[in-house]
């Protein structure tokens, strides 16, 4: 597994324990056992800002600063500007010492390493903590590890703030239950601060969203796979539960467009996780036929989720794509969701398996489906958010068989305008009723 893969993995590991997460100890010693360790540093600790005090105070740590348990040996405070540490507090800018022995700034704990990184936990420019790692060897930090410690730190900074949130609607609810009477005007307060905070959420989901952005194949890349092609992608919220993916082996590229379960942050981290999985069964599993790929993301996705003590039966619903260009052989296989193929004003559908990448009631293996395509061909592949929205003049859904209709009609168009054409349809449907799910729709000529 490459050093890319192996961020994936562990960013994909760390949000599902962020879900289980619900105090700072939780989320702090889930952050050194569960990510730092997995990047195999020898010693990390995780300091958080004491409000009362202003002090960094040692909350967690992986390796000599914890011998046993969950327990800390001999918790060193620092004052901001004191140490590096103390020092990347200050400047809230991650930072890598890779000579301590030269750095007058160093502080010795429980014994001299000759290399340090440490990256501030910020949020909205607030130091919340600090992720300090050392190491005895001079120069072992590099930019790879400042920018997986940077998106760890930004993931246990929205949820440090959401979790302290929580805390304190869940005490002002109690005290309110006892003195409602007498606390209105307390409650317009706590109003006042819960759409504030809501705010605050929401830029950093806003934050998220360049994140989930990231992994996404850029209009640039797609561009070298292939001359003509469009993607309609408008998700209901400001992240999605839906993705599309694009990969090149050999002379195949493969393609596809999934639809997570939920939409918003829960679909969003969902997306992660089978965007892993998918990632996985290509570079680790050396995977390239499409149902095989299937199989396997599902394995992988459930042996994902069986790692919580709750039971989660989330999942994606999926058309994986497999062809190559040069003899016009396309391989297809879906979880739910179909593949179309419009030759000339005929349109041809090929049906899915009937189960999603997930938990379901009877496991099969996926089916591989493999047609010669003609010059003039194209595939489209897509979630269920058109077809399922609602709109018109009675409210229903627009559903799939004037879908099928649409795109025989925008089909006629040259590729550039297809785009444009669907995006016209879906807000003349829509009308003035919300989205209801997030929407991505691939058309690729060939």
């Amino acid at each position: 597994m490459n050093k890319k893969d192996q961020y994936f993995e562990v960013i994909n590991k760390f949000a599902v324990e962020l879900l289980e997460a619900q105090t700072e100890d939780e989320i702090v010693w889930a952050l050194a056992k569960n990510a730092i360790a997995e990047l195999g540093y020898v010693d990390c600790v995780i300091y958080l800002l004491d409000d009362e005090t202003d002090k960094l105070i040692q909350r967690a740590a992986h390796g000599p600063k914890n011998p046993i348990s969950l327990e800390l040996m001999n918790p060193l405070p620092l004052n901001f500007g004191e140490g590096i540490v103390g020092s990347v507090a200050v400047s809230k800018k991650g930072e890598i010492v890779n000579d301590t022995s030269s750095d007058k700034r160093y502080i010795s704990d429980d014994a001299t390493r000759l290399s340090e990184i440490s990256v501030p936990i910020v949020y909205k420019n607030k130091v919340l903590g600090i992720i300090d790692s050392e190491h005895p060897e001079k120069d072992y930090f590099n930019h790879d590890d400042l920018q997986i410690l940077t998106t760890i730190a930004s993931m246990t900074a929205t949820k440090l703030v959401q979790t302290k949130s929580t805390e304190e609607l869940v005490r002002l609810k109690r005290n309110l239950e006892v003195i409602i009477s007498d606390r209105t005007l307390e409650l317009k307060k706590v109003l006042i601060k819960v759409n504030k905070q809501k705010n605050e959420i929401t830029e950093s989901i806003h934050y998220a969203k360049r994140i989930q952005k990231a992994i996404l194949p850029t209009e640039k890349l797609i561009k070298d796979y292939f001359d003509d092609f469009f993607i309609f992608y408008q998700p209901k919220d400001i992240v999605a539960g839906d993705f599309y993916w694009f990969e090149k082996v050999n002379n195949e590229i493969i393609f596809s467009v999934a639809d997570c379960t939920g939409h918003g942050v829960s679909g969003a981290m969902v997306s992660i996780v089978c965007h892993n999985a998918l990632n996985r069964s290509l570079c680790e599993f050396q995977l390239q036929e499409p149902a095989l790929i299937l199989n396997k993301v599902k394995e992988l996705v459930i042996e994902t989720f069986e790692k919580s003590e709750e039971q989660v039966l989330d999942g994606m619903d999926i058309a994986l794509c497999s062809l190559n260009p040069e003899t016009k052989v396309l391989k297809y296989a879906g979880a739910n969701n179909p593949l179309y193929i419009i030759r000339g004003e005929e349109l041809l559908e090929i049906k899915p398996d009937r189960q999603p990448i997930g938990k379901y009631d009877v496991e099969t293996s996926f089916t591989s489906h493999e047609f010669q395509l003609q010059t003039g061909d194209t595939i489209y592949i897509f979630s269920d958010g058109f077809p399922d929205q609602f709109g018109g003049e009675k409210g229903k859904k627009f559903k799939y068989a004037p879908f099928k209709k649409l795109l025989l009609d925008v089909n006629q168009f040259p590729m550039h305008l297809r785009e444009s054409k669907l995006r016209e349809a879906f807000k003349d449907w829509k009308g003035k009723l919300d989205q209801v799910d997030d929407i991505t729709i691939i058309g690729v000529s060939v």
